[in-house]
């Protein structure tokens, strides 16, 4: 039986070799294009947020198809994205070439977060707030319909109105520092000289809250501001 014999020439292996090395050099190059596309994508979206200062926020692109060829682009890409879009969690940004009309959209997934504070246990109308039942944690702005709190002390001492799950957050609706039928104590003066008397809440009250109370020894109802638990200011 005669051996069949495949004999290839040394340029042919050059030739082969180049073109594999050419290949691997442009599909890495391509993929460099990409990640830097893809860092300017989320640094661009980030710096147009304008978050709040107390707010936190993260951006991560999602990837560009492998199959996708980015273009040098000599002039630099100019990127775009449309006020409702900043809006949304994930936010779709226009990068465009203008010396080539070449131009890709991508998609940015951007998470704003704040501290907020949530009840950890569940509690019943009437409890005392204190640090056993409340605490931190980091949420989605996009997630809260209501005004929060951001740290705890702002909460300590106030009484809940409603029954509330746990894991939600401690909305100031929710809350009275004095309730209304609650004994108070009144107080009103100066600096150098301050009287105290007793009275009874006629309303609910939150921390800086001005509220009709009922003098226990006048009778008299007066208007005072909530200024702790249990305690409301005249001003004279």
């Amino acid at each position: 039986m005669k051996k069949s014999h495949y004999y290839q020439s040394p340029f042919n292996f050059i030739a082969i070799l180049y073109f594999t090395l050419t290949t691997v050099a442009a599909a890495s190059q391509n993929n460099l294009a990409k990640q830097q596309l893809i860092i300017q994508a989320e640094q661009f979206v980030f710096q147009n947020l304008s978050p709040n200062p107390t707010n936190k926020v993260t951006v991560s692109a999602m990837p560009i198809d492998e199959r996708i060829n980015i273009p040098s682009c000599t002039t630099g890409l100019v990127f775009s994205v449309s006020p409702e879009a900043l809006k949304q969690s994930n936010v779709t940004v226009k990068a465009q070439c203008p010396s080539s009309n070449w131009y890709i959209f991508m998609v940015v997934k951007a998470l704003q977060t704040q501290a907020v504070v949530v009840f950890s246990s569940a509690v019943s109308p009437g409890t005392i707030l204190t640090s056993n039942n409340v605490n931190i944690v980091n949420m989605d702005v996009k997630r809260l319909r209501s005004t929060t709190f951001s740290k705890v002390e702002q909460v300590l001492g106030a009484r809940i109105k409603r029954r509330v799950s746990a894991g939600r957050p401690v909305s100031p609706q929710n809350l009275c520092y004095v309730c209304k039928g609650d004994s108070v104590v009144i107080s009103a003066g100066s600096e150098t000289m301050r009287v105290k008397t007793s009275g009874i809440a006629l309303e609910d009250g939150k921390m800086g809250d001005t509220i009709q109370v009922r003098n226990s020894r006048s009778n008299k109802l007066i208007q005072a501001k909530v200024t702790s638990t249990g305690q409301v200011e005249v001003n004279i």
